[in-house]
């Protein structure tokens, strides 16, 4: 049998009665993993990382099971007493399947990792340091404890409780459980994976977020102020799977961004134990209600699942080890990644690379973070059909040089929901080669688009995604990272006051959402004004008719509404007072947000407009 213990004791430099004081606290006997943990022993083990390392670890109830038993996370983070809103928050969930004891395991692993190498590593000093990292290693304790006990299992006389599956939940037809992995909102109610049938393993509960569960899970991580990556570990054979889970079809929005990590993931894994995972489990991954789609559907949140080991849900103890080791590099790796800017690139002037760069404040973003000054065109006038040499500026504030650095360059139409990459932006070209400490310049051919975009307006967004394998963005919105940036562009002259100008959302989420935007006024020369010509809500003044609406008036929404990808466009007219000059001009900035229609914090997602407008 593999064993992995050993003592680590650490102590401050000191003298006389001080040298001991600090020993003793700092002293902290590393976790063996030789054996499975039980439910009994986790309260000491919570204890005995908080005691190790009282300044980075805090033990904080999240919620509550169906049946009252608390859910813990472990805060690993420095000043872990306070919440710190500019620093990034990464998630780890284990043991929401109750039989799938591995998935605690590795969580458990990781926390003992982080307390045990904090003072002696200086990466995992910086993770700590620049994140808020919250480990949950058991997210179902009432299926947990079930798995432990001599109960026998309700619907079956030969199955065992260590194969329990769901919570606890007593359904209306007398069945117990609901499958938590089944009950979140992004593609719920689906038969693909899950079930209408309470007795079946997959049954996914009467409407999603009905179970006491899922509901403290969400209300947690929305209380997050920055969520940068969440990792749900799940175990039956090894595979690094990512959203969508509800299909085997590969057509997910930013689908390069997440293959780029799991295929990383895959390689960090395999550089351990010469272990093969997979990317995929087929049409036995396919999973509706699936909690990682709901991350990257409904926030833009890079969420993945890691089907941990060999052996199914009861691999022989000795294969511990070997499983939570291989997987500890992949985990490492996305902590560097939310944690350490590397290559970058501004999105706007005033950008320092501070992850988001720009936040929704009375309606309007503060940062105009769609007009990045490290991309620009020669010749700066574009000509509609022309070639142009596009320019981008990635930046390096390291003093080592960074190879194999990957740069895709997209354009399309401007819109307030705009990402990159996103299924409706058009390839420009793509870049490969080295960063030198202090950056550099990369040029690239663009041949500018002919005639209108789809709404009628010569105007066009340009965005760049940065890929390195010590760096990988996790989003693909702009402003929540350092990786990806996006400017305003037109290939024809600023336009002519009093025309009427159109701008566009288009609610890329799988839920429907309130649409709001806003012109900053502040922005425009004396005497100038601009109007956006629509009602604030056009369901004002009559009962609510449909769903969203009904939902709309549920949430005290004032913004128009928009189902789940649908697109609005908004007039908007800019006016120039009698005495400016013919000629002068005006930069117009109009900014927007979708918020999403759903219960607690409303997370908005958006960007907005730039416009040069002349006198005539």
């Amino acid at each position: 049998m593999l064993t992995y213990v050993s003592v680590a004791l650490r102590a401050t430099a000191c003298i006389g009665t001080i040298v001991s004081m600090l020993f003793v606290q700092h002293a902290h006997a590393q976790l063996r993993f030789d054996n499975w943990h039980e439910e009994a022993e986790l309260e000491a083990i919570y204890a005995d990382f908080q005691r190790a390392e009282p300044s980075i670890v805090r033990i904080v109830d999240i919620g509550e099971s169906e049946r009252g038993l608390p859910i813990r996370a472990i805060k690993i983070s420095d000043n872990v007493g306070n919440d710190e809103p500019d620093e990034g928050d990464v998630v780890f969930f284990g043991l929401m399947h109750a039989r799938e004891w591995i998935s605690m395991e590795m969580s458990l692993f990781l926390a003992d990792h982080l307390i045990q190498n904090y003072r002696s590593d200086p990466a995992i000093r910086r993770y700590v340091d620049e994140l808020e990292i919250w480990i949950v290693p058991v997210t179902n304790p009432d299926g947990f404890a079930f798995t432990q006990s001599d109960s026998p299992i309700p619907t079956s006389n030969r199955m065992p409780p260590r194969f329990w599956r769901k919570n606890q939940k007593r359904n209306d037809d007398g069945t117990v459980g609901v499958d938590l992995n089944r009950n979140w909102p992004s593609f719920w109610g689906r038969d693909s994976g899950s079930s209408a049938m309470p007795v079946a393993d997959t049954y996914r509960g009467t409407e999603p977020f009905s179970e006491a569960e899922t509901t403290s899970l969400v209300r947690f991580t929305d209380s997050l102020d920055n969520l940068k990556v969440l990792v749900s570990y799940h175990s039956f054979e090894p595979a690094w799977l990512r959203p969508w889970s509800f299909t085997d079809t590969r057509s997910t929005p930013g689908e390069s961004i997440l293959r780029a990590i799991a295929l990383r993931s895959i390689e960090d894994i395999a550089a351990v134990n010469d272990t093969v995972y997979g990317d995929s489990l087929g049409d036995r991954g396919i999973a509706s209600g699936e909690t990682t789609d709901f991350y990257w559907a409904s926030k833009r949140v890079a969420a993945f699942t890691p089907e941990l080991g060999f052996g199914g849900f009861d691999p022989p103890e000795e294969t511990i080890v070997p499983t939570v080791s291989e997987n500890l590099p992949a985990a490492l790796s996305l902590l560097r990644d939310a944690a350490e800017r590397r290559i970058w690139i501004k999105d706007h002037p005033d950008d320092d690379g501070t992850e988001p760069s720009a936040v929704f404040v009375d309606g309007r973003w503060s940062r105009p973070f769609w007009q990045s000054p490290d991309i620009s065109t020669v010749p700066e006038t574009l000509e509609q059909g022309a070639t142009v040499e596009l320019n981008v500026r990635l930046r390096n504030d390291s003093d080592n040089a960074f190879s194999n650095v990957r740069v895709e360059f997209y354009y399309t139409d401007p819109r307030i929901s705009v990402q990159f990459p996103n299924p409706d932006a058009i390839p420009i070209d793509t870049w490969e080669g080295t960063v030198p400490a202090g950056g550099r310049m990369v040029q690239v051919p663009w041949i500018t688009p002919i005639g209108p975009n789809s709404w009628g307006e010569r105007h066009w967004c340009v965005g760049v995604v940065i890929y390195h394998d010590t760096d990988l963005p996790l989003t693909t919105e702009t402003r929540r990272t350092s990786n990806i940036a996006s400017r305003n562009f037109y290939t024809t002259d600023a336009v002519a006051t009093g025309t009427i100008m159109m701008i566009a959302a288009t609610n890329f989420l799988d839920i429907d959402a309130e649409l709001q935007y806003a012109v900053d006024e502040a922005s425009l020369p004396p005497g100038w004004s601009a109007q956006l010509m629509l009602p604030a809500n056009s369901n004002t003044g009559r009962a609510p008719q449909s769903s969203i609406e009904r939902k709309g008036a549920l949430l005290g929404a004032t913004g128009p509404l928009l189902a789940a990808g649908e697109t609005l466009a908004i007039p908007l007219r800019v006016s120039a007072p009698a005495s400016a000059p013919r000629g002068a001009s005006a930069t117009v900035q109009v900014s927007g947000a979708l918020i999403p229609l759903v219960a607690g914090i409303r997370v908005p997602v958006g960007n907005g407009f730039t416009y040069e407008v002349t006198k005539d």
